[in-house]
């Protein structure tokens, strides 16, 4: 990998030992952190803000090519496939049998997302006073919403493109691939892929599940397509939310920047796992900054989400089914809880609009996107034991005050039970064995 010369950093001492993905010899480096940090091209190698272990293992350069940048390019090109595609397949055979607003909205979650990104480009146009240069602008945005399935495939083509090129080159040809291939990670792919999973396959899995336990089809081929729905759904979102996770403290440890944060000035672009901070100052303030999950705790945490999802929407329709109010008023207490809990965190007047978005997202998932969490273990323990207690405690109203026939609610009771255990069994795991590393970079 590269060896240059690693940027200064202002009041801060670091020992960092060198290894070429686990392969080179140990060095200590010390150096102060500057405000221009920010502007500065890194010079080393992209691989450096990788994970490189699994446990203990150390991974080679061509086990990391593999494992965090060709497969997973490959597994969101189909999954991303897969989830229009099943999303089109239910909303055309729902028409087709009459169920019109069933369908039109299945259809209708498909355009939310690209619909919101281009507004979101509206309210950002080009710095220039050249009609031409705004009008081919606005042409491009405009025609990116109405093929909205283009660009992202079209980035996803130039990320397949370049992990293919890293892994058949060597240095500095693979370097170069390797940048290229972070450079398409771009805020408006990045904002779509995040706003899809929130606006089209989240609301597309609750209005799936709720469809089929109100059994809307009668055709055994419709309701087919829509369990392949409602998986790829619950896919989608998943993924996100183990992405996302702890998005923020990730960045200030090297992972790369899709969303401006309340201070990146002490994002530190180096490899966590060969971080330690000086002893002497230990006692001073540190900044809290967390490694990127490795290829296995990726795996873990998205099983995780996707057990924990499927529970927590099947259990609040078929709560709602039977006693609405009842749902509504724990959502609600929910809700205002987490809105309680995020609001006190830095730059409180400019984000609020985005802290009454997130608050309603905890409702069925964390993630740390736009603010850093206060106290973040404390935060989850909170998220998970309100959130299972809620559970239980609706889906005991509807199992023996609700008024139900039919063998397909015996169904739903042990898929909420299986689901939660399963999401308990992979969490466990996950902690025990694969977090994340998490340390403090102490700053005068």
């Amino acid at each position: 990998m590269m060896n240059e010369q690693i940027p200064d950093w202002k009041n801060m001492d670091i020992s960092q030992e060198g290894s070429e993905n686990g392969k080179r010899k140990g060095k200590t480096v010390s150096f102060t952190l500057s405000e221009k940090v920010n502007r500065m091209r890194p010079t080393f190698s992209v691989l450096d803000t990788k994970p490189s272990h699994i446990l203990d293992f150390p991974l080679t350069v061509q086990q990391q090519l593999w494992l965090l940048f060709l497969l997973p390019t490959i597994w969101l090109i189909l999954l991303f496939i897969a989830d229009i595609a099943t999303d089109i397949a239910v909303g055309v055979e729902l028409i087709n049998e009459g169920h019109y607003f069933a369908g039109i909205l299945t259809l209708l979650f498909i355009v939310l997302p690209s619909l919101l990104s281009y507004f979101f480009r509206l309210s950002e146009p080009p710095d220039t006073k050249e009609v031409k240069v705004a009008f081919t602008w606005l042409s491009v945005e405009t025609a990116a919403f109405l093929l909205f399935p283009i660009r992202p495939l079209h980035c996803f083509a130039e990320r397949l493109f370049w992990s293919i090129e890293a892994i058949r080159l060597e240095d500095p040809e693979r370097e170069e691939a390797l940048r290229e291939f972070e450079d398409t990670r771009v805020f408006v792919i990045e904002n779509y892929l995040f706003t899809q999973a929130f606006l089209q396959s989240g609301p597309q899995a609750i209005l799936q599940i709720s469809l089929l336990v109100l059994g809307t089809s009668k055709h055994s081929s419709t309701e087919a397509v829509q369990v392949i729905c409602l998986m790829t759904s619950l896919a989608s979102l998943a993924w996100i939310a183990a992405s996302y996770q702890r998005y923020e403290t990730q960045v200030r440890g090297g992972r790369q920047q899709v969303w401006s944060s309340n201070d990146r000035s002490l994002t530190t672009l180096l490899n966590l796992s060969e971080l330690d901070v000086n002893s002497q100052q230990q006692r001073s303030t540190g900044i809290k900054i967390m490694e990127e999950d490795n290829p296995i705790g990726s795996i873990l945490l998205f099983t995780f989400w996707y057990f924990f999802l499927f529970g927590r929407i099947l259990c609040l329709v078929i709560a709602f089914s039977f006693f609405p109010w009842a749902v509504l008023g724990v959502c609600l207490a929910h809700y205002l809880f987490n809105l309680a809990y995020i609001l006190p965190t830095p730059r409180l007047s400019t984000l609020i609009p985005v802290k009454l978005i997130l608050a309603f997202v905890y409702i069925f998932c964390l993630v740390e996107v736009r603010i850093q969490f206060r106290k973040s273990y404390l935060f989850y323990s909170l998220f998970f034991f309100f959130t299972i207690i809620e559970n239980v405690s609706l889906t005991i109203l509807w199992v023996f005050w609700a008024k139900w026939t039919g063998g397909w609610y015996y169904y739903y009771l042990y898929s909420i039970g299986i689901s939660h255990g399963m999401a308990t069994l992979f969490i466990v795991i996950y902690l025990k064995f694969f977090k994340p590393k998490i340390r403090r970079i102490q700053v005068n």
